[in-house]
């Protein structure tokens, strides 16, 4: 009996043991079945951008951002219940929402590119291919095409790949620019900002901006949450980017910017996070705009 005692325990153990090490902490897929989307996400926060199927809607090759309530994927739940439940994912039920609209923006830390002929800020469109290259419980990388993306009259090709890991919330971003452009160019990431610039950072010696906002500062989330919940309030927004190195700061057209001076070929790395007020990892996690901006600082970029 002892011994049938101890056999059990041990089973019970490598079982545990095994739903530990294959514990999935980082997920991203490709989604046919919304206009062709690549979703990713880690224990912070999830990502999407635009595929072909949205062309007709005038996407960019911005990002866009979910907000999660904890580290629980999250991504395949969101679609199944808009698509087939008919539940908008505009709506907090209790795991998070996408409310930070993109439009033909770079979002939450999409590519922007500056000619230093005009200064102004260029962003794409939908994206023509994409590729996994790497997929584990802990770590995804994958990699978006796009054929044309229009900078001053010239039509480049561009290609990121994005790194996401588990433990950390910041994205990197991998740009290769490719095509006929022989004039100064400045290139990184950028912050789309909604209806009130309520608090930025900058952090010139890091590369870093950061920028917080109403997470219901999009009116049309704002209506939706208020007419399920009653609630006019679902928290902070916390977005953040970093190009290591000597960078030039900046707003323009309700983007916060980070460049760097950029030569067509070369590989552009930066990065990108995100957070939210109403996350939590086993308990409730109240950082004022600040904490999480300080947090973004500290935390791991070794991706």
């Amino acid at each position: 009996m002892r011994k049938i005692f101890y056999i059990a325990i041990f089973a019970l153990s490598l079982t545990a043991c095994q739903k530990e090490l294959v514990e999935t902490k980082v997920f991203g897929r490709y989604v046919p079945e919304r206009k062709d989307d690549f979703a990713w996400e880690n224990e912070y926060a999830a990502f999407r951008m635009y595929g072909p199927a949205l062309r007709p809607e005038n996407p960019s090759n911005g990002v866009d951002l979910w907000l999660k309530t904890s580290p629980e994927l999250v991504v395949d739940s969101f679609y199944y219940r808009e698509n087939v439940l008919g539940l908008p994912y505009h709506i907090n039920y209790g795991k998070g929402l996408d409310c930070y609209k993109v439009g033909h923006t770079c979002g939450a830390g999409g590519l922007v590119v500056m000619p230093m002929s005009n200064r102004q800020l260029y962003v794409g469109g939908a994206y023509d291919r994409w590729q996994i290259i790497e997929q584990t419980p802990e770590r995804l990388v994958f990699k978006l095409e796009y054929d044309s993306l229009m900078v001053d009259d010239h039509i480049l090709k561009e290609s990121i790949t994005i790194t996401a890991q588990a433990g950390t919330a910041w994205n990197k971003a991998q740009v290769v620019l490719t095509g006929d452009y022989d004039g100064e160019l400045m290139a990184g990431g950028g912050i789309y900002m909604h209806d009130t610039v309520d608090n930025i950072e900058t952090c010139d010696h890091c590369g870093m901006i950061a920028y917080a906002e109403d997470a219901l500062s999009d009116k049309h989330a704002a209506e939706l949450n208020y007419e399920y919940n009653g609630s006019r309030s679902q928290g902070r927004v916390y977005i953040a980017v970093m190009t290591p190195g000597p960078s030039m700061q900046g707003r323009q057209d309700g983007v916060l910017y980070t460049m760097q001076p950029y030569n067509v070929g070369d590989t552009l790395t930066y990065y990108f996070a995100a957070g939210w007020s109403e996350w939590s990892n086993g308990e409730k996690i109240d950082k004022s705009d600040e904490e999480w901006f300080e947090s973004f600082k500290q935390m791991d970029r070794e991706l």
